[in-house]
């Protein structure tokens, strides 16, 4: 059931299975949450819309929320880039020592 609705497998199926939690089942479960999260904000809007409109929450005259074009996904991911590329700049400019190569 979760495949179906999630596209990823159920979380915690260690727990259920042998009643202890695993190292290697928290793993699994952490690449399934991200990958839940991916599917959810970027892939499925169409499938939820379909949902939706199935289960007469969605009409045709139902308006359509506005989005920013700077989501917080997209301010993160910004965010990392120029952190990543400070963090190099300082590592090449200040920390690494220069050398000069006499010909």
């Amino acid at each position: 059931m979760s495949y179906l609705y999630t596209g990823t497998p159920a979380l915690k199926t260690d727990f259920t299975r042998t009643g202890k939690r695993t190292y290697q089942g928290a793993m699994n479960d952490g690449i399934n949450s991200v990958t839940r999260y991916y599917i959810n904000n970027f892939t499925d809007g169409y499938y939820h819309d379909c949902l939706d409109f199935c289960g007469l929450r969605l009409t045709p005259s139902s308006k359509m929320k506005k989005r920013s074009a700077l989501s917080p996904i997209k301010i993160s991911l910004i965010m990392i880039f120029l952190f990543t590329f400070g963090a190099k700049f300082m590592v090449e400019s200040m920390i690494l020592p220069s050398v000069d190569v006499e010909s």
